[in-house]
C-alpha cells in the first residue's frame, strides 16, 4: 500500500499490508465505516481494533437507550 490508513480516534497508523482487505482480517481487526456528514457528503473512517471495540460499545449503549431516552 502506498499510504497506510490512520485510526480516526487514536491516530494509530495501520501496519503495512498488501491490500486494505488484509487490515479487516481477524489478524489485524481494523474496521472501515461510512458516515453521512451534515452537508450530505459521505466520509469513510478507519478504526484500529481497540478503538473499534470502544466505538461498537458506544453504539450498542445508544441503541439500548433508544431515541430520546437518557441512560443512568
Amino acid at each position: 500500500m502506498s499510504q497506510s490508513p490512520t485510526c480516526i480516534e487514536c491516530g494509530a497508523i495501520a501496519p503495512e499490508t498488501n491490500t486494505n482487505y488484509t487490515l479487516i482480517s481477524t489478524s489485524f481487526g481494523w474496521r472501515l465505516t461510512r458516515r453521512n456528514l451534515p452537508d450530505g457528503t459521505v466520509t469513510t473512517e478507519w478504526r484500529c481494533a481497540t478503538c473499534w471495540r470502544k466505538h461498537k460499545g458506544r453504539a450498542a449503549a445508544v441503541a439500548a437507550n433508544g431515541p430520546g431516552r437518557r441512560g443512568g
